[in-house]
């Protein structure tokens, strides 16, 4: 997948801050997760925070260390720790605002300075981002076009992904292309279940392999965010 980073939807905070991220460090991509009622309805680490984000890199096979995934994760890392360090200072030095401009909310102090190389690399004042498609199966907590587990070994898939799409994250995919071939040489294709066209995440993700972490290849839109 490359440098990604994960947000969730409606944080205008961590949105300011990974298009900060996103301005420093070439090529890093956004996923927005849609917003759920509860962090407990989505636990992971960075639910444990108020604001919270992953940094998703690879593809790394587990067990597997890489000198260039190491690099571009300290660079995403210290991009963020920057914005955090940065806003912080803005905060420090109130009540005058005449270096600040306010985020959403009147406590979220972003530095005018860093509004304005936001405003440089994205002139639009949108940041392009792929939102994750709802889900359409209970227990699942964004869209996702599953594969069946081995009758022998529930946590490896039955079918494999097809060589059309291997390595081919956020790929567009179109109803009748290629998804799975079975052992037999059957091909299994897309049937538009999450639309006509959609985008590919996390193809072939190892940790996806397992059914407690909800077996398949992620699904998502091309969007944005101001």
């Amino acid at each position: 997948m490359g440098l990604t980073l994960i947000i969730p939807e409606g944080d205008a905070l961590i949105g300011q801050a990974a298009a900060y991220v996103s301005s420093k460090v070439p090529h890093t991509k956004i996923i927005m997760h849609s917003t759920f009622a509860s962090r407990m309805d989505r636990p992971n680490l960075s639910s444990l925070g108020r604001h919270g984000f992953t940094v998703e890199v690879g593809p790394v096979p587990q067990g597997v260390l890489r000198h260039d995934v190491v690099e571009s994760t300290e660079a995403a890392l210290h991009a963020f720790l920057e914005f955090v360090d940065r806003t912080a200072a803005t905060k420090s030095s109130l009540p005058s605002d005449t270096d600040a401009v306010t985020a959403t909310s009147p406590a979220r102090i972003v530095p005018r300075e860093m509004m304005h190389e936001l405003l440089q690399s994205f002139p639009n004042s949108q940041i392009p981002c792929y939102c994750s498609a709802p889900a359409l199966h209970p227990g699942e907590m964004s869209g996702k076009i599953q594969w069946p587990c081995d009758p022998q070994n529930p946590n490896f898939p039955e079918w494999m992904v097809h060589s059309s799409i291997q390595d081919g994250d956020f790929q567009k995919v179109h109803t009748g292309d290629p998804l799975f071939i079975k052992s037999n040489g059957e091909i299994i294709r897309y049937d538009g279940s999450h639309g006509k066209e959609v985008i590919l995440i996390f193809v072939n993700e190892g940790g996806y392999y397992y059914e407690s972490s909800g077996t398949g290849i992620g699904v998502a839109m091309q969007s944005a965010f101001g």
